[in-house]
Order: C-alpha cells, then structure tokens, then sequence
C-alpha cells in the first residue's frame, strides 16, 4: 500500500450529530492506494480548528473521540488558547464509494470541496464519519531546550485499526 498527500488550504463546513456547522481549516488530504493500482482505500483528513471549536469537539466526543479510545498525552498537555490539529480518517463504509467514483487524490479533494459549496448535507461532511487518530498542538519548546517548537497531544485506539 502507498499513501498519497495532497496539501490542501481551505475550510470545510462540517456538522456535527446535532446538525451544528462546524468550521474546519484542512491542511492535507491523504489516501491510502491499493499496490499496484490507482483504488483509494483508505481516506484521511488532516485540519486545524480554534480552541474554541475543538472544546465543542472534545466535550460531545464528536469525530469518535470518546473517552475509552484516547490514548496517554504526548509532550505535554494541550494547552486552552493554542489552535488544534486533528489528523482523521474516513469512515471505511465510505470507501467503496469513492474508491468506484473518484480516481485520483485531486479529483477527491475537488469532489470535498464542491459538495461543501453545494452539498451541505452531504455524509462526507458529517462528523460522525470521521474518526480522529491524533489530535495535537504545536507549542514552543522551553527556553532551556533552545527554539522551535514541539508537537503535544494524544493518538486514539482508531490509529491503531
């Protein structure tokens, strides 16, 4: 299996279970392929949200992140007033879909951001169809280990499946 990359810089609309906007800044689209093939078979999403957001995310357990799949915290704690990075990856029900629809990485990303403008209801766009595998912050590094900066956070059991 090879895994493709596409950076991506734009929001997706997504709702949550109760039907909720929830703003996302997507940093990367990535997919698994099939060796040997062009077959998408696997589908992550990597973005950015405000502290705010990711608060709503994380007390209604959206993107499966319920308690008994997280894992031990990396580097340090999150910190309340530092955007997070939530790297997920789509539901496998989904797969066989997009997999007989869409055959390259960039047709996916387009095929995102069009049914954000014009598809708001579509599944893709749910919440619930995504499961966060890392979740995590970029924080500076303390003075005494010199500049730069470090990632924290936590992965969850869906990292491991």
């Amino acid at each position: 299996m090879k895994t493709l990359h596409h950076p991506l810089d734009c929001q997706l609309q997504m709702r949550d279970r109760k039907g909720n906007l929830i703003t996302v800044n997507i940093l990367e689209l990535a997919a698994d392929l099939l060796d040997g093939t062009e077959n998408i078979v696997g589908c992550f999403l990597t973005f950015l949200v405000s502290p705010e957001t990711y608060h709503h995310i994380n007390i209604n357990e959206l993107f499966h992140l319920h308690p008994n799949v997280r894992g031990q915290v990396f580097g340090g704690k999150l910190e309340p007033d530092i955007d997070v990075e939530i790297e997920t990856k789509l539901d496998p029900s989904f797969i066989f879909e997009i997999s007989t629809k869409i055959k390259t990485l960039n047709a996916l990303s387009q095929h995102l951001q069009t049914i954000n403008q014009n598809q708001s209801e579509h599944p893709l766009l749910n919440t619930e169809s995504w499961f966060a595998l890392y979740v995590k912050q970029s924080v500076e590094l303390p003075p005494e280990f010199g500049e730069g900066k470090l990632k924290v956070g936590y992965c969850t059991t869906w990292a491991d499946s």
